[in-house]
Parts: C-alpha cells; structure tokens; sequence
C-alpha cells in the first residue's frame, strides 16, 4: 500500500510507468531484466491501452521485472472502458 505518492507520478497516465519509475528502471533496463523489447515497452507506456492487447506472457514479465501483480501495470480504467465499449457494440 503506498502512503504517499509523489505529485510527479501521479499525472502520469501509464501505471506501467509508474512502477518503473518508483522501480527506478530506465525503459533499457526494464527491457533488459523483463526480456520484453524496448519498442514495445515504449508503446505500452506511451498508449496504456496498447497493454491491454500484449500476451499475458508479456504482462507476466513486466510484473515479475517490477515485482507486483499484473493488475499493478495495467490500468483498470480502460480495461473497464474497453468491456463498457463492447458491451454496447462501441468497438
């Protein structure tokens, strides 16, 4: 649980980043430790909803690297937003 949270992360948009940054990984590092490629780290923290659609291999990986649940990095907004949007015949 965390206490307190520095008014910098919490404008980021992407808990993906977040955790990396409270990890205190660059992007190449978080590559490097989680096996997962760079460009596609990048894609995932620049559109969060890009996570969505990665293997579930991918989001094991990143959380195993960052040591916290698979749910940490993705973010439950849009995975709701994205059921909503089917539901309704949106996407």
């Amino acid at each position: 649980m965390i206490l307190y949270e520095d008014p910098k992360l919490s404008k980021i948009k992407s808990n993906l980043k977040k955790m990396r940054l409270r990890n205190q990984y660059t992007q190449e590092s978080l590559a490097e430790i989680s096996g997962v490629n760079i460009k596609s780290l990048a894609s995932y923290e620049q559109d969060p909803s890009k996570l969505l659609t990665a293997s579930v291999i991918t989001v094991y990986k990143l959380a195993e690297a960052l040591n916290c649940d698979m749910t940490d990095i993705l973010n439950p907004d849009k995975i709701y937003d994205t059921t909503i949007n089917k539901r309704e015949g949106v996407i």
